[in-house]
C-alpha cells in the first residue's frame, strides 16, 4: 500500500506532519487508496493565520509532501487552524466548510474532492 513520502532533505512543519499521519493511515484502506491512485498534479494546503503551507505532489499512486507552497498548483485550499483541525478530524465535511466559507479553494474541484478521501479521518 502507498505511503506519503517526504521530499528529500526536508523536515515537515506541524501542518505537514499532521496531514502525513492522517494520509498514511487512510492509505492503508484499499478503497481510499483507489480513490486517489490515478490523481496527477499538485495541491497546496495553507493555514491562513500563520501562512504555514505544504504542497502535495500527486503522481498516479505516489504522493510526495513538502513544506511551503508552489507557484501554480493544480488546486489550492486555505483555512484557519481551527477549521483545518475540524475538517481533518471529520467534525465538519470539506463540502460544508466550502459552502460556509470556512475553507477557501481554487483550482480543480475534483482533485480536492478526491483528495479529501485521504486527508480527513473518517
Amino acid at each position: 500500500m502507498a505511503e506519503v513520502r517526504v521530499k528529500k532533505g526536508e523536515e515537515l512543519n506541524g501542518l505537514g506532519m499532521m496531514l502525513k499521519e492522517i494520509m498514511d493511515t487512510n492509505l492503508k484502506d484499499q478503497k481510499k487508496y483507489k480513490s486517489v491512485e490515478k490523481l496527477k498534479g499538485s495541491v497546496v494546503i495553507r493555514e491562513a493565520t500563520s501562512c504555514v503551507a505544504i504542497t502535495l505532489h500527486l503522481r498516479q499512486g505516489e504522493i510526495e509532501i513538502q513544506n511551503g507552497d508552489i507557484d501554480k498548483p493544480t488546486a489550492y485550499m486555505e483555512a484557519g487552524f481551527e477549521n483545518l483541525a475540524y475538517i481533518s478530524s471529520g467534525q465538519i465535511s470539506p463540502m460544508k466548510a466550502i459552502l460556509t466559507g470556512k475553507l477557501r479553494t481554487k483550482g480543480n474541484p475534483l482533485t480536492l474532492l478526491k483528495l479529501s478521501n485521504i486527508t480527513v479521518l473518517k
